[in-house]
Protein backbone atom coordinates (compact mmCIF):
# COMPACT_ATOMS: atom_id res chain seq x y z
CA UNK A 1 0.00 0.00 0.00
CA UNK A 2 1.40 3.44 -1.06
CA UNK A 3 1.33 6.48 1.21
CA UNK A 4 -1.27 8.39 -0.97
CA UNK A 5 -3.59 5.06 -0.46
CA UNK A 6 -3.07 5.69 3.43
CA UNK A 7 -3.45 8.90 3.56
CA UNK A 8 -7.39 8.98 3.96
CA UNK A 9 -6.94 6.42 6.30
CA UNK A 10 -4.67 8.15 8.19
CA UNK A 11 -6.66 11.47 8.12
CA UNK A 12 -10.16 10.17 9.01
CA UNK A 13 -8.26 8.53 11.86
CA UNK A 14 -6.79 11.82 13.33
CA UNK A 15 -10.55 13.35 12.45
CA UNK A 16 -12.18 10.44 14.45
CA UNK A 17 -9.68 10.73 17.85
CA UNK A 18 -9.89 14.69 17.57
CA UNK A 19 -14.11 14.54 17.39
CA UNK A 20 -13.44 12.47 20.95
CA UNK A 21 -11.65 14.45 22.38
CA UNK A 22 -13.65 17.47 22.15
CA UNK A 23 -16.26 18.47 25.08
CA UNK A 24 -17.46 21.58 26.84
CA UNK A 25 -18.89 21.87 30.20
CA UNK A 26 -22.18 23.77 29.96
CA UNK A 27 -21.85 26.74 32.39
CA UNK A 28 -23.97 26.20 35.69
CA UNK A 29 -26.72 28.69 35.00
CA UNK A 30 -27.85 31.15 37.87
CA UNK A 31 -31.30 31.82 38.80
CA UNK A 32 -32.90 35.21 39.64
CA UNK A 33 -36.11 35.22 41.19
CA UNK A 34 -37.89 38.36 40.39
CA UNK A 35 -40.39 40.10 42.67
CA UNK A 36 -43.41 40.35 43.04
CA UNK A 37 -43.39 37.84 40.16
CA UNK A 38 -41.12 36.14 37.23
CA UNK A 39 -37.45 34.68 37.23
CA UNK A 40 -34.85 34.57 35.35
CA UNK A 41 -32.11 32.13 33.87
CA UNK A 42 -28.94 32.84 32.59
CA UNK A 43 -25.34 31.69 31.84
CA UNK A 44 -22.51 34.28 30.91
CA UNK A 45 -21.39 34.91 27.35
CA UNK A 46 -18.57 32.96 26.11
CA UNK A 47 -16.73 32.79 22.46
CA UNK A 48 -18.18 30.19 20.50
CA UNK A 49 -21.69 29.84 22.16
CA UNK A 50 -24.65 30.27 19.21
CA UNK A 51 -27.52 29.43 21.13
CA UNK A 52 -28.90 28.81 24.88
CA UNK A 53 -31.98 26.75 25.71
CA UNK A 54 -33.92 26.52 28.66
CA UNK A 55 -36.03 23.75 29.50
CA UNK A 56 -37.81 23.87 33.47
CA UNK A 57 -41.13 23.16 35.48
CA UNK A 58 -41.86 24.67 38.88
CA UNK A 59 -42.63 21.95 41.73
CA UNK A 60 -42.67 18.75 39.70
CA UNK A 61 -39.77 17.06 38.73
CA UNK A 62 -39.56 16.34 34.69
CA UNK A 63 -39.62 12.49 33.68
CA UNK A 64 -38.19 12.95 30.31
CA UNK A 65 -36.71 15.41 27.90
CA UNK A 66 -40.55 16.83 26.32
CA UNK A 67 -41.53 16.71 29.28
CA UNK A 68 -41.42 20.51 30.73
CA UNK A 69 -43.72 23.66 31.56
CA UNK A 70 -41.62 26.09 29.97
CA UNK A 71 -38.92 25.43 26.83
CA UNK A 72 -37.12 28.76 25.36
CA UNK A 73 -34.44 28.89 22.49
CA UNK A 74 -32.34 32.25 23.35
CA UNK A 75 -30.71 33.15 19.83
CA UNK A 76 -28.68 36.41 21.15
CA UNK A 77 -27.20 37.39 24.32
CA UNK A 78 -27.08 40.57 26.44
CA UNK A 79 -25.44 42.38 28.64
CA UNK A 80 -22.46 39.69 28.46
CA UNK A 81 -25.65 36.72 29.52
CA UNK A 82 -27.38 33.91 27.80
CA UNK A 83 -30.83 35.09 29.58
CA UNK A 84 -34.03 33.23 29.64
CA UNK A 85 -36.92 35.39 31.10
CA UNK A 86 -40.09 34.67 32.66
CA UNK A 87 -42.22 37.53 33.30
CA UNK A 88 -45.41 36.19 34.66
CA UNK A 89 -44.96 33.25 37.35
CA UNK A 90 -45.11 33.74 40.43
CA UNK A 91 -42.38 31.80 42.76
CA UNK A 92 -42.80 31.52 46.18
CA UNK A 93 -40.15 30.87 49.10
CA UNK A 94 -39.91 26.86 48.93
CA UNK A 95 -40.92 26.11 45.38
CA UNK A 96 -38.45 24.07 43.40
CA UNK A 97 -37.36 24.79 39.69
CA UNK A 98 -36.47 21.83 37.98
CA UNK A 99 -34.69 22.53 35.00
CA UNK A 100 -32.10 21.68 32.17
CA UNK A 101 -29.81 23.94 29.80
CA UNK A 102 -28.31 23.62 26.57
CA UNK A 103 -25.58 25.92 25.20
CA UNK A 104 -24.60 25.61 21.64
CA UNK A 105 -20.90 25.97 21.40
CA UNK A 106 -19.20 26.43 17.81
CA UNK A 107 -22.16 24.50 16.45
CA UNK A 108 -22.38 21.38 19.11
CA UNK A 109 -24.82 21.05 21.75
CA UNK A 110 -24.05 20.08 24.67
CA UNK A 111 -26.71 19.99 27.78
CA UNK A 112 -26.28 20.40 31.76
CA UNK A 113 -29.16 17.92 32.60
CA UNK A 114 -31.06 17.68 36.26
CA UNK A 115 -30.84 20.93 37.82
CA UNK A 116 -32.52 22.11 40.80
CA UNK A 117 -33.20 25.66 42.30
CA UNK A 118 -34.85 25.84 45.64
CA UNK A 119 -36.43 29.68 45.87
CA UNK A 120 -35.20 31.01 49.10
CA UNK A 121 -32.13 28.88 49.45
CA UNK A 122 -29.94 31.68 49.13
CA UNK A 123 -32.12 34.23 47.21
CA UNK A 124 -32.55 36.64 49.49
CA UNK A 125 -30.47 39.48 50.68
CA UNK A 126 -30.86 40.44 54.26
CA UNK A 127 -29.26 43.73 56.32
CA UNK A 128 -29.49 44.48 59.52
CA UNK A 129 -29.94 48.17 60.61
CA UNK A 130 -30.16 49.91 63.80
CA UNK A 131 -33.43 51.48 64.62
CA UNK A 132 -34.08 54.59 66.25
CA UNK A 133 -34.79 52.39 69.63
CA UNK A 134 -31.29 50.89 68.91
CA UNK A 135 -32.60 47.88 68.03
CA UNK A 136 -31.67 45.54 65.23
CA UNK A 137 -34.55 45.26 62.60
CA UNK A 138 -33.29 42.77 59.36
CA UNK A 139 -34.65 44.20 56.07
CA UNK A 140 -34.82 40.78 53.58
CA UNK A 141 -34.87 41.51 49.81
CA UNK A 142 -36.19 39.14 47.83
CA UNK A 143 -35.52 38.92 44.05
CA UNK A 144 -34.69 42.33 42.57
CA UNK A 145 -32.00 43.23 45.43
CA UNK A 146 -32.16 47.20 45.21
CA UNK A 147 -33.75 49.18 48.53
CA UNK A 148 -34.10 52.44 48.34
CA UNK A 149 -33.77 54.89 51.53
CA UNK A 150 -35.29 58.34 51.88
CA UNK A 151 -34.57 60.07 54.71
CA UNK A 152 -36.21 63.36 55.91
Amino acid sequence: MSLTSKLPVYLLLVAISAGGSLSYDVPKATVKVNSPKGFEVSIPHEPGISLFAFHGKVNEEMDDLGDQTWAADIVSSRNGRWTYRNRNQKLQTGDVLYYWTTARYHGIDYHNYNQVHVVGGGDSQRIDVNGSNGGHQPIVANGHNTINIFVQ
